[in-house]
């Protein structure tokens, strides 16, 4: 006697469920992760020690590097601006004309508002949703301000930068105070405090107490976009916390900025420390997704430059060559299954949002027009979309339609055009300016407030061999730049796969490989919104708002 299949399992599911047996289809939902972004601003792939320098220690951002996984090729915008709105949009800045020069105080734009951002997307998904430090993305309105685009709580400034101690900035030889409080309810400018506290700390204080008073039944999103290491326009570009402090640490190394630069990477190390110190204490960390990321590459030389390094890629911010655009990134999280790892696969900033999106509970095509792609598969497992089985094939670099810059990637080729820079002024470190070997560095990284506290939770521990293979892994190395073409403002075209530093400009050679990228940029050429950049208002300065820069139009102005 046959049994129609279909009538079969139907009982057997009928009779699971009478005996209450307990099948995976039936099973309760994950809790969603905790997600906490530490976003580096005007950092160089030479900053942290993971990639191999032996100059500034970085132990605390290389523990989490360690004990994660390490994003050996992640990509990002030449600029703040940009970088950011794709970080939040999941768009390439095109679609939404913030391809163009950093937003400056007093600019009257930002995101449209019909672009929904991250913040928005995890806030519909039950997430509380917080933002300490910088947001650069428009506050011309009120309505563009972060408290009102997704974020519960916003703890910062709005512009690109501020002064370490006084919290300022100056535009049109306008100084004005901007650091502020703000919820949806109410944007509040906080007093100037005496004394004045570091920014770098204060960021950290206020993320360790977010995530002190945090209600654990609701998801956490919590992001630190540090000021750290960017210059600010005080006297001393370079702020540290105790200059005599910096001194006596960093002696060995002879440049007094350089020196002063990794004092404030001491800085941003220690509030890594903290905040992965204050998740394990609140009992956050098991459940939760920490990546820290770079924005953009250091500012070496020229306007607010931090004396940061881009070693050994050519080229800085605000350049499309490797030095402004191959950006520091790496995840820890105990959700991830194979840890210790260097990823090799491309990956892109717009692919954080739905990476994390998916892991938050969301469907990914409810997200409309993005660029991004979740890359969740292979942080967490080594493998590619368990479906499509395709990681990241190309990177639309940005298109400057005002400066005429383009630059992609497809597979190994990279096309630059219109990049006029050659090289970027603080290329080389001094290699006797080193302050640690092996054994110290790793005993470092060992003892760091991250190793710590993630050795308590996690089923195994690096150790030495595993510290030192994984940075020798993660190291880019390259051919000497003696015979490096003076610049790209034609066209260039590199294989950074054999050529990384883009040493060799191989155009002649490939015509049929530039036609190829030529036509993928040409799509995006198609959908592009020409850039919003806007000269200064004189509404805007701070002396019409007691010498604070706030939002100054009204929201029905210039919908």
């Amino acid at each position: 006697m046959t049994i129609n299949l279909h009538k079969f399992l139907f009982i057997l599911i009928i009779f699971l469920m009478n005996n209450h047996v307990k099948v995976d289809c039936f099973a309760k939902a994950k809790t969603p992760p905790n997600i906490i972004v530490m976003m580096a601003d005007d950092l160089g792939w030479n900053d942290v020690s993971f990639h191999g320098s032996n100059q500034i220690p970085t132990p605390n951002i290389d523990a989490l590097a360690y004990n994660g996984v390490i994003l050996k090729n992640h990509y990002v915008l030449p600029i703040c601006t940009p970088s950011r709105s794709a970080f939040f949009t999941g768009r390439y800045p095109i679609r939404d004309g913030m391809q163009g020069y950093p937003l400056k105080a007093g600019e009257p734009r930002g995101i449209p508002l019909s672009t929904k951002l991250l913040p928005q997307h995890l806030k519909s998904l039950g997430y509380s949703t917080n933002l300490v430090g910088k947001w650069h993305l428009g506050y011309y309105k009120d309505n563009f301000t972060p408290a009102r685009r997704g974020f519960d709580t916003f703890y910062g400034y709005y512009n690109g930068y501020i002064t370490y101690f006084n919290h300022t900035i100056t535009e049109s030889n306008r100084t004005g105070y901007d650091f502020r409080r703000d919820t949806p309810r109410k944007l509040e400018p906080l007093k100037k405090s005496d004394p004045l506290k570091y920014a770098t700390d204060v960021f950290t204080d206020e993320a360790v107490e977010i995530i002190t008073k945090h209600n654990k039944s609701q998801p956490l999103y919590l992001q630190i976009s540090h000021l750290a290491p960017h210059a600010s326009d005080a006297v001393e570009t370079l702020e540290t916390r105790d200059i005599n402090s910096v001194n006596k640490e960093f002696g060995y190394i002879r440049d007094s900025k350089r020196r002063k630069f990794a004092g404030m990477m001491k800085a941003l190390d220690e509030s890594v420390g903290s905040v992965t110190e204050a998740l394990s204490k609140n009992g956050l960390m098991k459940n939760s997704i920490i990546i820290f990321m770079a924005d953009n590459g250091a500012q070496t030389i020229g306007f607010l430059e931090n004396h940061g390094s881009n070693y050994p890629f050519r080229g800085l911010k605000f350049t499309l060559f490797e030095g402004g655009v191959h950006g520091v990134a790496c995840v820890y999280s105990p959700l991830i299954n194979k840890t210790g790892r260097v990823i090799n696969d491309m990956m892109h900033i717009t692919d954080w949002l739905p990476t994390l999106y998916k892991q938050a509970g969301g469907v990914i095509k409810n997200l409309g027009t993005i660029d991004g792609i979740n890359q969740w598969s292979i942080i967490k497992n080594g493998k590619r979309n368990d479906i499509t089985r395709q990681g990241r094939k190309s990177v639309l670099i940005n298109i400057d339609e005002k400066q005429q810059q383009v630059g992609a990637i497809r597979g190994k080729w990279k096309l630059i055009k219109g990049e006029k820079n050659a090289l970027d002024g603080y290329y080389r470190e001094n290699i006797s300016d080193v302050g640690f070997n092996d054994s110290e560095y790793v005993a470092k990284v060992l003892n760091s407030t991250v190793n710590l506290v993630i050795k308590k939770i996690a089923k195994s521990s690096i150790n030495e061999k595993q510290i030192l293979n994984l940075r020798q892994e993660s190291q880019i190395t390259c051919k000497p730049l003696d015979k490096v073409s003076s610049n790209c403002s034609n066209l260039c075209l590199f294989n950074i796969v054999n050529d990384p530093c883009e040493t060799t400009d191989v155009s002649a050679e490939y015509p049929g490989v530039i036609s190829n990228i030529e036509n993928y940029i040409s799509y995006y050429q198609s959908v592009l919104m020409n850039q919003t950049n806007a000269p200064v208002q004189p509404e805007s300065f701070p002396e019409h708002f007691h010498g604070v820069w706030m939002p100054w139009l009204d929201n029905n102005v210039w919908k």
